[in-house]
Formats: C-alpha cells, structure tokens, sequence
C-alpha cells in the first residue's frame, strides 16, 4: 500500500495531504468507481458535464455562441447523442484561424489561472490554445490512473530516454531528479527519475541504461524497437527492468514482441495529446486501450461522420470535458484509430483497438482513396538487405514512393530490384520506387520518428 505524504508535521498516519493531492486523490476516488460502470451511465455523466460546457463555451465564446444558434442547438439543453452530432466537426484549419473568438473571455474563478498550450505542429502549423489549472489537474489524473492500473511501484527509479532541448540530459550523464514528476510527487514520496535526451546513440543509451538500472522505461516505441534489437544482437539485459512504457508514435505488435523478447517485460501504452490531455490508456489486462470518459468524450468516426463499429478504422473526434479557456468541442484531432468492442476485464470505458497514427500516415491510392500502407514485415526486408539500419517511407506523389536508408554498406541492384518488387507487392499499386542513402534519418518534432509520411494531398 502506498502511503500518501503527509504536510502537517507530526501527522504521517493518515496522511493529511496539501492542496494538490487532495484535490487529485479526490478524483482519483471518483474514477475508481466510474471506470465500472456501464457505457450509458458514463455517457450520462459526461452528458450532465456537456451542458455545463455548451452553456459556457455559449456565453463566454463568440465562436460558439454562433455555432451553436447555425446547428440549431440550445446549449441550455439536456445534451444527447442526437443533439451533439448536429454540431459540425471542428477542423483543425477553423480552430488555428478563429484566433481569440474561440477563448472563452471569461472563466469561472475555481478553474484558476490558464496557460498557454502550443502542439508540436508535426502535421503543419502549430495549434495554440489555453489550458486551465482544471485542465491540468484532470492531467495528473491520468497520469495516476495509469500508474495504478499497471500496478506501478512508486518508490522504484524511472528511466525516460525522450526528447529535451540541444545540451539537455545528453549521454553520459543524463539528467537526475528525486521525484517522478508533479502528479505522482505531489501525492507520495517516490523513487528518483533519471533523464537522457533521445538525441543520444543506441551505444550510449545502453551504457547509461547499464548505469542507472531503472524498474520502469519510458520512451518512443520506434526508439524502444532499435533499443530492443540492439540488446539482442549483444545479449544485453537490464535485471531490474519491470515496465516499459511508450508515447507518442504509434505501437505495432513487433513492437510488443521485440520488447519482450529482448528484456522479458511488457510494453505498455497510453494514448495522449497536448490538446486534452489523456484520451486512452492500455488496458491493465489486455492489449486495447480504454477511452479516458471522465476526462474526454472521444468519437470515432467515419468519412460521413457516422460512429465506427468494432473493427472499423476511423478518425478522432475529441471534446474535452474541462476545458473552459479553449473548448474544443468535436475537434478533429488528425488521428485515426480502430473501434473496439466491450473488454473482457469488465471495465465500461469505451475501448479503441489500436491508435493507428495520423492522416499524413496514410498512404494515397492512384484513384484518391487513402489507406494505412502495408509494406510487409520487417524479417522479409531484413532478408534481402540485411545491411539497412534505419528506414523511412515517403510518398511523394500518386506514383512515387521514396524509401530512405541508413546502410552500413550499399546495396546491390540486385537487392534494390529485389526490394522494389517487395514493397510494390505488398502495396498492391505498381508504384515507382526510389531509393535514397543517408548518414542518418531525422526524427521530427520533439523527437518523434514515422515509418511512413505521405506528402500527397488526399
């Protein structure tokens, strides 16, 4: 049992906690309950929370207050399935160009202070919007959940291998904190966290993994794979190792499988976004991710706006439940993911399958339809060209595709026209394929690294 920390001296047993963990072990208490219940109760409460919302986002946002009267939507309503999907799908494009119409010029003392919130911009111009210190508390939320459900020992080292500016946490020192962050330090005494920028190679990130010995990691998943093949070609292994978890790209099964093959653990995801925080977190048992209701109400759609079924792949709707600076009510986040049915673990909370990556992850078809690109298994290319390091997919227009390498030596014609064959074969479309070598392959913003990127136009 982890022992919150107390603030009044004298007092360790109960703990009496400050400010901020109580307002956090409070909704923690509430989400232990929720998390049970039944998909129409929750909807229920999310729905109690949506007309708080809309009367807001209506008074205090001259954006909203004309959407809302061209649905044809009383924001003061009961809000229902019906009522929410008359109003129209915010696009990313209206969000960035709606400029302070959107915010909301007032907000109610109890939410505190907003702050800025700006996203990566890895699909084009950047989205600045406002943030809370509600909005940050459902965060922290999350972040417990998390915790929690993975049954995580707080008082153990966390290891992070992530994204930090130029000069920061680089090999081989890294950089060391006594705490895992403000979520979980706010609540109880925890074990220290240990820092290295991603920007530092796999050598190096193995030598300072070697050193701190951390019970759980924490990094990119296509970072997490090189990591994972790299041990394995030397036969390292890191004993204290318990968790390892990912964020921000998307997860594959060889993922999973490297993961545990090279240190025996499992890989261990969420879902997040700056934009609202937590939307899906790993299932504690299984493999899909349970949709984060209390805090987001998240739609999975289809090209004519209509809900995914169980296995149908479709685009990200979020609304965020807490906002109140800058609601974003059906924003159109820019992702896709597959729309699961009910788990088995008993838990209400809706389920996606898999998150599957972003609209410039889709590959565009010669007669305009878009798909998430199969180019076959990773064994079979390794085959052919044993010699590629690192690769990287890039559609540059309806017929080409160019595939970028980092080779220890040059491939043959015979294995460039062997690959050709490959990936045309797995696409199923007889693309032009073109080759470029390079000394090494960029990540993008933050550090984040896509397998595929279409520059196509859909």
């Amino acid at each position: 049992m982890q022992i919150p920390r107390s603030t009044v001296p004298g007092v360790v047993s109960p703990a009496i906690p400050g400010r901020m963990a109580s307002l956090l072990l409070s909704v923690l208490y509430q989400l232990e309950q929720t998390q049970w219940l039944p998909p129409d109760d929750l909807f229920a409460h999310q729905a109690r929370q949506l007309r708080v919302l809309f009367a807001h986002a209506a008074a205090q946002s001259p954006f909203y207050r004309r959407r809302f009267a061209e649905a044809g939507v009383d924001p003061a309503a009961e809000v229902t399935w019906q009522t929410l999907q008359r109003l129209p799908i915010l696009q990313r494009p209206e969000l960035q160009g709606a400029g302070n119409d959107i915010n909301a010029a007032e907000l109610p003392k109890s939410h505190g202070k907003r702050h800025t919130i700006e996203t990566s911009g890895s699909t084009g111009r950047a989205v600045r919007m406002f943030g809370t210190e509600i909005t940050g508390l459902f965060w922290r939320a999350g972040v417990m959940r998390e915790h929690l459900w993975h049954g995580r020992d707080l008082g153990g080292k966390l290891g992070a291998i992530r994204w930090a500016r130029k000069g920061i946490a680089m090999a081989p020192e890294g950089k060391r904190g006594d705490s895992w962050g403000p979520a979980s330090g706010s609540i109880y005494p925890t074990g220290p966290a240990v820092l290295l920028n991603i920007a530092s190679e796999l050598y190096e990130q193995v030598d300072w993994l070697q050193r701190e010995q951390p019970d759980y990691l924490i990094s990119f998943p296509s970072n997490l794979m090189a990591l994972a093949k790299y041990c394995l070609e030397r036969q390292v292994t890191f004993p204290n190792l318990k968790q390892v978890m990912t964020v921000g790209e998307t997860v594959t099964q060889q993922a999973r499988d490297l993961v545990r093959e090279a240190w025996g653990v499992r890989l261990l995801d969420s879902y997040s976004c700056e934009e609202a925080g937590y939307l899906a977190i790993q299932c504690p048992e299984h493999e899909v991710y349970h949709l984060q209701s209390e805090n987001v109400l998240v739609e999975v759609v289809d090209d004519e706006g209509v809900a995914c079924r169980p296995g149908e792949v479709g685009r990200v709707l979020i609304t965020s439940l807490h906002n109140f600076a800058t609601p974003l009510i059906r924003y159109q986040l820019g992702d896709y993911a597959e729309a699961g049915a009910p788990c088995a673990c008993g838990r209400g909370l809706p389920v996606v399958n898999q998150v599957l990556g972003r609209q410039r992850n889709r590959l565009v078809l010669p007669d305009g339809t878009t798909v998430f690109p199969y180019f076959g298994n990773h064994d079979d290319y390794k085959a052919i060209t044993p010699e590629v390091r690192q690769f990287q997919f890039i559609q540059h227009s309806l017929d080409e595709i160019e595939k970028r390498m980092v080779v220890s030596s040059p491939l043959t014609p015979e294995q460039e026209e062997r690959t050709r064959e490959l990936i045309v074969r797995n696409l199923g479309h007889p693309f032009r394929i073109t080759f470029t070598y390079l000394d090494e392959i960029p990540a993008g913003p933050r550090g984040k690294y896509e397998e595929f990127i279409s520059k196509v136009e859909a």
